[in-house]
């Protein structure tokens, strides 16, 4: 006496097993992948505005966002710090701190270097650092 399974199980069976075998294969690490010309143009800007910052008096809240660009570059092997003068910031960079980079990586590629425009680009990444309060 054979036994046939109803077609019910075996489609949901089927089913079953390839989402789990979706799932297991969607696992992979965010993806911060730039061009080089991108990262160029931002390595350029960043190093010119920290440099700028540090002959400012008193030096402003930019700072913190031109760093985490540089700390980025750096990652990204745009910019060869040797690890004995790495900035103690760059460790471990956080993903939201990778995400922010990516969108002002972005956002200076598209702005004149030899202007003041790129200003709204450090403003958005220093809204996007900054922690939101949940109310």
């Amino acid at each position: 006496m054979k036994h046939h399974l109803p077609i019910k199980l075996i489609m949901t069976t089927l089913l079953s097993v390839c989402a789990l075998l979706g799932c297991a294969g969607n696992s992979k690490q965010p993806n911060y992948d730039l061009d080089p010309y991108t990262l160029t143009r931002s390595a350029v800007f960043t190093q010119r505005e920290l440099i700028n910052e540090q002959l400012k008096d008193p030096v402003s809240i930019n700072t913190q966002v031109l760093l985490n660009s540089y700390c980025d570059l750096v990652t990204h092997a745009t910019i060869y710090v040797s690890s004995d003068n790495s900035p103690q910031q760059c460790q471990d960079l956080s993903h939201k701190q990778r995400q922010c980079a990516k969108k002002y990586h972005i956002c200076i590629r598209s702005c004149p270097l030899r202007s003041n425009d790129c200003q709204p680009c450090i403003e958005r990444a220093r809204d996007c650092l900054t922690p939101q309060l949940v109310p």
